[in-house]
């Protein structure tokens, strides 16, 4: 309300103003009676002060105030890590998810330590024409997407979470507690519905971390190629963590 009656005002200030620098004979001069040309442009100033005064007013009075429309994140929209942490810290403030959107930022971070460090040590064991080397990074690639999937899931989680109904539902909860009064089912039925969508991010996160961890074991075995003595890569555990991983994202995609 006060942000609409300071517009009200500024509108209403600008159209004055505007009329006083037109037809104030010191500045521009507008007449009705001073030629043709002038006449014109006089009669032209009223009548779009009138209908600049009029629409204006009329938007600020009367036109309600649309809510932003809940818009999910679709595949792709999100293109690099940045994209990612941005639109993670975007959802922060709201006390629900403020500690888990610190640990999918730092988790991301350490997702780009490791990528870099797992295609370092490729370059040294392997030329990129190699089918040993082809394979290790496809299957970094689609444990990378699930990563990103899992945070992609967890932003959209928090954009449809109703954070103002939760609060008075968690509220409304604790006073009948404190109070010694019966809490209605319907009650208990909403935060049990809410504390799903809790539990579904952090699900998320924990899946997240065990990529990580996946991937930390992956690097580990890859570092230690020179000391197969001619064994071959499938005697390695780090065959079955690629294994595992790639069965992974034929779930979670």
């Amino acid at each position: 309300m006060k942000d609409r009656a300071i517009k009200l005002i500024l509108l209403n200030l600008g159209i004055a103003l505007l009329n006083v620098i037109l037809f104030s004979k010191g500045l521009v001069g507008l007449s009705f009676t001073g030629g043709a040309l002038s006449a014109a442009f006089a009669v032209t100033t009223v009548v779009m002060s009138l209908i600049a005064f009029g629409y204006g007013n009329y938007t600020l009075l009367f036109s309600e105030k649309k809510e932003p429309q809940m818009q999910l994140l679709r595949s792709g929209e999100l293109r690099s890590s940045e994209d990612y942490v941005q639109s993670l810290q975007s959802r922060k403030g709201n006390g629900v998810f403020d500690e888990d959107i610190e640990t999918g930022c730092e988790q991301i971070a350490r997702m780009q330590d490791k990528d870099k460090a797992l295609e370092s040590i490729l370059n040294q064991f392997f030329i990129p024409e190699e089918i040993t080397y082809t394979r290790f990074s496809n299957a970094i690639t689609s444990v990378k997407a699930l990563f990103y999937n899992n945070v992609k899931k967890m932003i959209n989680r928090m954009i449809i979470f109703d954070y103002k109904d939760y609060k008075k539902i968690s509220e409304k909860r604790n006073d009948r507690l404190e109070t010694g009064g019966a809490v209605p089912a319907a009650l208990d039925q909403q935060l049990i519905i809410y504390n799903e969508h809790i539990d579904y991010v952090r699900e998320l996160i924990e899946m997240n971390e065990g990529i990580l961890t996946k991937l930390d074991a992956l690097l580990l075995e890859i570092s230690k190629l020179d000391d197969l003595d001619g064994k071959g890569l499938e005697s390695i555990a780090a065959v079955q963590e690629i294994n595992d991983l790639i069965e992974q994202t034929k779930y979670y995609k």
